[in-house]
Order: structure tokens, then C-alpha cells, then sequence
């Protein structure tokens, strides 16, 4: 039939337009058309008529169906629907089922009956965080409503008048994605709403959006900011087009910004801007953060800040300063990690020798192999009290369970220190740090 065909183009090419800006895509698959026995047979399991329009569509068109899409990290989904990430469409008639026996089973031992919206419902599809598209068959029309089940708040939501209009409606909305947060842009009291400015502006975008490449943006610092703020990240290629700019007009751009934004997050990209794209250039500013503008920064940003922006000896001691100080001396290893990790220095690992301390997990170990350690240093903690063996221990897991590329200077042959782990190995009586130790032996 050629409303189904219409579909099918449009699915089509939905698919084709997010494939060709890189995003991933799960094609079409059809099944085989519904026989009127297998229908009538499945009605007489659940009881209930099945829906016209959605008998036709399995006996014209497919009795399974279903593809998805999710957009490339590089595609700049605008804010308003920072929630969407993704598209799909499915359905299989054999996976049909009544949901009173499942509100029976949600029915706790007090009686209070969790479940009780999904009774009178035909589920046909499910979204991937675990809610539910279903029929209404309480409704006394020969077309069942589509509603949508929230499974952690027992909540429905109606969706469409049936299942061509949801079917027409969320392609006409690009099938954006099947959970309740990525449609709510697109949602009022009458079910999805295709003609309202929300959904006006998602199609324009759809129609025009383009996957953003950063030899397209990288000679405009107002573009180029926006992309990393979106990524959340910084690379190789974005940072050698931070550097590209007039330091003075940067600077005064990523200010701006710093001010601009709430979140950590949002002001931690901003101060690695910063940091990656200006580096000393910032030094007086950072230095002002410590002397008169105490308040501005999280204490850990600072610490960050003054690892890239300023002489490793002068920022260190200002750090270490601020940390023995506002923790009274009992520094925690997850504080001590946030503040210092970026110096990547041995001198840290000196200071580490007196702070470190049990549970050694909290970030010591972390700490320590992102300072830079020698060969010199492991085998001398080993040789100290039990909370720096065991720190070594740990760290060196860390070391070989995130794939560190970076080399240790002075590590002796491969044999020889599987002879030290070994050996190391043998003087532990926990279960844990032999196994930590066994790890590391059999992936070095």
C-alpha cells in the first residue's frame, strides 16, 4: 500500500542522512507479513481484538520491524533538545503480550498495586531504558489509543490516537529516539504534537544538520569554543587551533565564558582552554586567583591551573600549601589526587611519603603513578612502611589496567621485574594484593 511505501522512503532515508555524518546506524529489517491466522491466533491469547491499523500494517508491511540511528559525538545537537541522541522504530507481533498478569506480579504483599496503570494495556514495543509503548484497550473505540508506560514512576503518558499516528507522527519527527525524555520536547496533553515550534525547529535542524568538522570551524574562535564546549573535550587538533588566535583576544573570549557557565564541568573545558591554549601566557591571572580572587575557581581548578600555567616550584608549594592547610594535616587520597594529578611530578611523590594513607584505593595509587615515578621510587617504597608497599602494589595495577603509554624510567628487563612482583608477591598475606600483583605479572 503507498501510505507503507511513503514509510518506508522516509525511513530511508532518515537513516541515510545520520549514516552520511558518521553517526551509527542500524538499518531496516523487515519481517515477514502477518497471515490472518497468526493474527487471529494472537488475539485469542490476549484476549482482546488487536487495532486495525496495526493488523494492517503487520499483514501489508511486516509483522517485525525495527532500525536505529544515534548521532556522531561530532554532530552539535542544539540545547533545547540536549537530550536527543538518537532514533528508532520497532515492533513484532510475536512479542505482543497483556499486561494485567504483569501488574500482578508488580501487586506488592501489602496490596498496594503498583502496576495498576498497565492493566487494559497490549504492550507492542518497548524503549531501552525498560518503559513500555502499549495499547489502551480500555478505550471504547475500535482504534486503541498508543500510550507510554514509565516503569519507575508507574506513569502513562498518552502518545498518539493510534497506531498509523504514531506511526505517521514520529516520522514525521525523524523517529527521534523511543525514551520518554528524548520525545518530551515533543509532547503535550494530546500525545505528540508535529506541528508545534519545538517540533518546527527540530525538523528545520534535521533537514540542515551536517556532522561538524574542525578544519571547517578552526579559523573562528566563536564556532571553534562552541564545538569543544559541546564535546567536552579538548584534542590534539582543537588545541593546535586554540593557538592559532591573538592570545589577548582568546583570553578575553575564555574569560567571558568562565563566568558564563555554572556547572564544574562546563568550567573545567573552559580553564583547559585556557591552560592547553594559553599556558604561561595565563600566569598572571592564575597567580591572581591565589592573591585576590580566592573565590572565583573550585580549589580543584586552581590546583589545574597552576600545574599548566605557572613554574612547577611556585605552583607546587601554593597547592600543597592550600591542601595541608584547609584539611588540618589528614589530607584524603581522592583530595589529594584531584589537586595534584596534573603536576605529573616526582616531587609529589616525596610529598605523597608522609600524607599517604589507608585505604591507599582512594587515590593514592592513582596519585602516585601519575606523577611520573622512576624505577627508583618503586623499589624504595617497597622497601618502607606497609602503606607505601601496598600503595606500589595498587598503583602499578592502575598503571596496567589503564593502559598507561607513558614509560617508566630506569624499569629493568621484563624478567627481572617479574622476578621483583614475585617476590613482592610472596612476603603478602591479603588475598586482594596477591591477586592485584598476579594481575600485573600476567599482563606486563
Amino acid at each position: 500500500m503507498k501510505e507503507y511505501e511513503i514509510l518506508l522512503t522516509k525511513w530511508e532515508g532518515i537513516l541515510q542522512k545520520v549514516e552520511r555524518n558518521n553517526g551509527r546506524v542500524y538499518p531496516l529489517e523487515i519481517g515477514e507479513r502477518a497471515t490472518l491466522q497468526e493474527i487471529e491466533d494472537k488475539e485469542r491469547e490476549l484476549g482482546y481484538p488487536l487495532p486495525p491499523s496495526y493488523k494492517s500494517v503487520m499483514q501489508n508491511l511486516g509483522k517485525s520491524l525495527s532500525f536505529y540511528y544515534s548521532f556522531s559525538d561530532d554532530t552539535m545537537i542544539p540545547n533545547e533538545f540536549r537530550e536527543v541522541f538518537s532514533g528508532e522504530i520497532q515492533w513484532d507481533l510475536d512479542f505482543l503480550q497483556n499486561l494485567d498478569s504483569l501488574a500482578d506480579d508488580l501487586m506488592d504483599d501489602g496490596g498496594y498495586d503498583y502496576g495498576s496503570t498497565l492493566r487494559g494495556k497490549v504492550e507492542f514495543a518497548h524503549s531501552g531504558n525498560g518503559d513500555i509503548y502499549a495499547f489502551d484497550m480500555t478505550v471504547d473505540t475500535e482504534e486503541k489509543p498508543v500510550i507510554y508506560w514509565e516503569h519507575e514512576e508507574d506513569t502513562v503518558t498518552y502518545i498518539a490516537d493510534s497506531f498509523m499516528d504514531y506511526l505517521n507522527k514520529i516520522t514525521d519527527l525523524n523517529c527521534v529516539g523511543s525514551e520518554k525524555w528524548q520525545l518530551e520536547p515533543f509532547l503535550n496533553e494530546k500525545g505528540l504534537d508535529t506541528e508545534g515550534p519545538s517540533a518546527k525547529r527540530w525538523k528545520q535542524w534535521f533537514d540542515s544538520f551536517k556532522e561538524t568538522n574542525v578544519s571547517e570551524i578552526k579559523n573562528n574562535m566563536d564556532h571553534l569554543i562552541t564545538y569543544i564546549m559541546y564535546r567536552k573535550k579538548l584534542n590534539e587538533e582543537t588545541v593546535e587551533a586554540l593557538r592559532t588566535f591573538d592570545k589577548d583576544e582568546l583570553f578575553e573570549v575564555l574569560l567571558k565564558k568562565l563566568h558564563q557557565y555554572d556547572t564544574y564541568l562546563e568550567k573545567s573545558i573552559v580553564c583547559k582552554m585556557i591552560a592547553k591554549g594559553l599556558g604561561r601566557y595565563a600566569e598572571k591571572w592564575v597567580k591572581d586567583l591565589w592573591e585576590k580572587q580566592h573565590n572565583l575557581l573550585d580549589t580543584r581548578l586552581r590546583a589545574y591551573l597552576t600545574s599548566q600555567c605557572m613554574p612547577e616550584e611556585e605552583g607546587l608549594k601554593l597547592v600543597l600549601h592550600q591542601l595541608e592547610e584547609q584539611t588540618d594535616g589528614k589530607i584524603s587520597g581522592y583530595d589529594a589526587l584531584s589537586h595534584l594529578k596534573s603536576f605529573n611530578s616526582r616531587k609529589v611523590i616525596n610529598w605523597m611519603e608522609d600524607q599517604v594513607r589507608f585505604p591507599v584505593t582512594d587515590g593514592w595509587d592513582s596519585l602516585f603513578i601519575n606523577s611520573n615515578p622512576a624505577w627508583k621510587d618503586i623499589k624504595e617504597w617497597t622497601e618502607k612502611e606497609e602503606k607505601h608497599e601496598v600503595t606500589i602494589i595498587h598503583a602499578m595495577e592502575v598503571y596496567i589496567r589503564d593502559g598507561r603509554s607513558t614509560t617508566i624510567e630506569g624499569m629493568p628487563p621484563r624478567n627481572e621485574f617479574k622476578d621483583f612482583l614475585r617476590t613482592l608477591q610472596s612476603r603478602q598475606k591479603l588475598r586482594r594484593r596477591k591477586e592485584a600483583l598476579e594481575f600485573v605479572i600476567q599482563n606486563i
